[in-house]
């Protein structure tokens, strides 16, 4: 039978345009980066850092190590708290690991590299044995100083001669330079030579000026030409059935003419998809860029494709495809392609092509990938002609998220990369109605790549003004700071083997520690090693509201975001300067989204510091005789907030006897505006990030419940829940589980355990 899809096809000739080339950025000695660019501290945060660090693969990826004050802590932290500091991007850091030491990219890296990371304070007058360079000897204090002089440069350039700046000429190896930024003076003034800092400009160029991604749709508003960017160039499509046939057109975002022509374009894209081509005598399948041969003409017509939609070709215009070796013939299952659900199982849905069939876990895949395919239902007895394929995933350029998080992803090479901030996704000419959510089964199917950049500014102000109209950024929670993924979890702290104890049998065996507690006695029913101190990453926050409220917190009152004040480390709060909130939607934020920003908004309506607070948290701690429990800051974000699973479970036990606070820690969304916004989005909403609230058919019901994330801390969970069919309540916490795609896994198995066997 002819496939449906040709009845879209529009028959026209071939013609291959003529491919216009444009010069790629060339260096200037006088422009290395802008201004801007080098002070754009907020470009990447934390998580961000650590992908991009994974993605190249060195060392510095899974190396911690001392910081300038010599605190042990991951490069990523150590990079972003610099930045941070100085106010200047992490990029520069990173790029100036990699110009000085090759640190980025090397797998085993010598401590005279790591000692000399950013090559501070090594001159060619005295090299390694140069005083300033043994006073800032070691990582941390490389790093900090080479991010740190960037700040002292812009603060000093008007009263030291010998910084190097913009507007002024200077003769550097032997050339007359005339800097156009501070920026490229004050990297003149750190590396006094050409080379050097084209160097540094090749690494920037080559890491952080790719902005679109393969597979990316893009247009401009003054053409309506379309074009598809492939292999880091731009393909126009010359006919609306060339693009329908192989894209979903909605993905198509228009971007400023400057960046287009930021693209060497290649090849037109001029026929439909599965378009059949006839060469003399000759006959194929247009399968995206690749051409299938037909056996012969007889096999054309016996798969049903009518010899009038056929397009005739040039044997010369055939070397502009791939020619497949494999040749259909009548026996091929499924030429262009199906879909199919199982009258068996109706919620099914598979992609049957060339003898194999491929599951997809989620009807939108379908939608993005196969616009056209409408599925047919057949009975399950068909798949015996086919064998099992890779499950299908979003095509490269499209955008989507899981639903519960609030992270959003571009697909990028078969990798998702997280667009880090709604300056990003503005900036790129995206919006919200274009963003797919799925389910937590398809995202894991992705690897992560780097975080998406944003080049300049420059794109955000050429952007459609009413783009954020159209988009409502939801808050990330920072139960997830580091977004990170299994691979890294080496920092877990572990319980020492002699330490170890159980309280019955062990329910799970890779989970660090535990407790199933009768919840009206405090009895522990179950537990693993529940004496043993470990980080409480956002458990923390538990104790903060619980503070918070007996301090008289107004939930009516207000509080105007000042980052001076307020920004914590993760901070992944969607706000600026002087955007004013409800304390009790900030409330909200910190116990269903887990966000750590609003901690300290909320601790400097009740404290004059966050150390009084945090001095308030630990007399309540005492106070309930918590003796191995204490805190360092009021969001959890250092791993030096402490308890044991025994002592977490008289806390979480005490602070949800406040009616307030467990009404909050029970809420499955919220929803609020920002009584004063500034930055043209005043809508925030968000789902409690303890996904089992979401979750339908469970053997019990969740009353309560707190989750936590820190590499040290492993994924970690706090819950009341009850028993339906007596009302008996329980108390489950985990705490050191290494798994974080499938983390509320273990906690659901405990729970289970409970209501069937206590």
């Amino acid at each position: 039978m002819k496939p449906s899809i040709l009845t879209l096809l529009v028959i026209f000739s071939v013609f291959l345009a003529p491919s216009s080339v444009f010069a790629a950025a060339e260096f200037n000695p006088n422009f290395l980066i802008s201004d801007e660019e080098l002070q754009d501290w907020q470009s990447m945060n934390v998580s961000d850092i650590q992908s991009f660090l994974e993605d190249k693969g060195g060392y510095l990826a899974t190396l911690r190590i001392e910081d300038y004050v010599g605190k042990k802590r991951s490069v990523a932290d150590i990079i972003y708290q610099a930045a941070k500091m100085y106010e200047i991007n992490p990029k520069y850091a990173l790029v100036k690991l990699q110009k000085e030491q090759s640190l980025i990219t090397d797998k085993s890296p010598s401590q005279k590299k790591l000692d000399g990371a950013t090559g501070y304070g090594i001159t060619d007058g005295c090299g390694w044995t140069c005083d300033t360079y043994l006073r800032n000897k070691g990582f941390g204090k490389q790093l900090d100083s080479a991010v740190g002089i960037m700040r002292w440069y812009y603060d000093h350039k008007n009263s030291e001669s010998w910084i190097k700046q913009e507007g002024k000429t200077y003769t550097v190896s032997g050339e007359a330079i005339r800097p156009e930024s501070d920026a490229t003076g004050f990297l003149y003034t750190y590396t006094p030579h050409i080379q050097g800092n084209e160097n540094f400009w090749k690494l920037w160029q080559a890491w952080f000026d790719q902005t679109y991604t393969e597979g990316s749709l893009i247009k401009t508003a003054n053409d309506s030409t379309v074009y598809l960017i492939q292999d880091g160039k731009r393909r126009p499509f010359k006919s609306m059935s060339a693009l329908v046939t192989r894209f979903d057109p909605s993905r198509i975002i228009t971007v400023p003419s400057s960046e287009l022509l930021r693209y060497e374009e290649s090849t037109a894209i001029t026929l439909p998809n599965y378009a059949i081509l006839r060469n003399g005598s000759d006959f194929y399948l247009l399968d995206y860029d690749v051409l299938r041969k037909f056996k012969s003409e007889s096999v054309v017509k016996y798969l049903g494709f009518n010899p009038d939609e056929m397009i005739d070709i040039s044997s010369s215009d055939l070397k502009g495809f791939t020619i497949s070796p494999e040749v259909i013939t009548a026996e091929i299952q499924s030429v262009t392609g199906k879909l199919v659900s199982f009258k068996e199982d109706p919620g099914s849905l598979y992609y049957l092509k060339q003898d194999t069939f491929h599951p997809l876990y989620d009807p939108a895949i379908a939608k993005a990938n196969f616009p056209n395919l409408t599925p047919e239902t057949v009975p399950l007895s068909v798949l015996k002609d086919y064998t099992e394929g890779t499950p299908i995933k979003f095509q490269d350029g499209t955008l989507f998220g899981v639903k519960g998080y609030n992270e959003v992803y571009v697909v990028d090479h078969g990798k998702k990369r997280h667009i880090a901030s709604a300056e990003v996704f503005l900036g790129l000419g995206y919006k919200w109605n274009q963003v797919i959510w799925t389910n937590s089964v398809v995202g894991s199917l992705f690897d992560r790549g780097e975080p998406l950049y944003i080049r300049t500014s420059e794109q955000v102000n050429n952007a459609s003004s009413d783009l954020t109209k159209d988009i409502n950024i939801a808050d990330s929670s920072t139960d997830d700071p580091q977004n990170t993924s299994n691979d890294v979890l080496d920092y877990l702290v572990r319980t020492p083997a002699a330490e170890r104890k159980f309280i019955g049998t062990d329910l799970l065996p890779d989970v660090e520690a535990y407790v199933i507690a009768d919840y009206d006695t405090g009895e522990i029913l179950k537990g693993k090693n529940v004496d043993y101190q470990r980080p409480m990453a956002s458990l923390t926050k538990v104790m903060t509201g619980y503070y918070l409220l007996k301090e008289g917190l107004n939930l009516n009152g207000t509080v105007t975001y000042d980052a001076a004040r307020h920004q914590a480390l993760y901070h992944h709060f969607r706000t600026v300067n002087g955007e004013k909130f409800r304390n009790s939607d900030l409330l909200f934020s910190l116990l269903v989204s887990s966000l750590n920003t609003p901690a300290r908004m909320l601790a400097s309506e009740v404290t004059a510091s966050d150390s009084e607070f945090v001095a308030g948290m630990n007399t309540q701690a005492k106070e309930w005789g918590l003796d191995n429990t204490s805190f360092v800051d009021p969001a959890g974000v250092e791993i030096d907030n402490l308890s044991t699973p025994r002592d977490y479970l008289s806390l979480f036990s005490h602070a949800i006897t406040n009616k307030t606070l467990r009404k909050y820690m029970n809420d499955p969304s919220y929803d609020y505006d920002e009584l004063v916004d500034l930055d043209n989005m005043p809508h925030h909403f968000d789902t409690h990030t303890n996904a089992l609230l979401k979750k339908t058919n469970l053997p019990f019901d969740i009353l309560a419940s707190k989750t936590g994330y820190l590499w040290e801390s492993g994924t970690c969970l706090a819950m009341l829940i009850e028993r339906p069919s007596d009302g008996k309540q329980f108390v489950i916490i985990t705490m050191g589980n290494p798994e974080y795609t499938n983390k509320f896994d273990a906690p659901e198995s405990l729970a289970r355990y409970a209501v069937t066997n206590l």
